[in-house]
């Protein structure tokens, strides 16, 4: 399917606002969102280069990428974790 056809572009619309209503009402996820928002606000003042947050970013990609729930209903992960493994780890 194309990506800029109608019908690719609606399912892209429908995803995205299933998420975001799944997301916005995970009071667990949106707590996680809080406290990296202060990790963000602090490495934001530090003003580091281009360079030293991607660096930063590929190494909190690499662990995240670690630590991720199988997708298996019986793990006990909630749908925020199966829908954005990274968010956080599940065991």
């Amino acid at each position: 399917m194309e990506k800029d056809s109608a019908l690719y572009q609606l399912m892209d619309t429908r995803m995205h606002s299933v998420m975001n209503g799944i997301v916005s009402s995970d009071g667990e996820y949106q707590a996680i969102l809080r406290k990296s928002d202060v990790y963000s606000g602090e490495l934001d003042r530090m003003d580091l280069s281009k360079e030293i947050r991607l660096l930063i970013d590929r190494y909190v990609s690499e662990q995240n990428a670690h630590s991720t729930c199988a997708i298996d209903p019986s793990s006990g992960c909630s749908p925020t974790c199966l829908a954005f493994p990274t968010a956080r780890p599940c065991f």
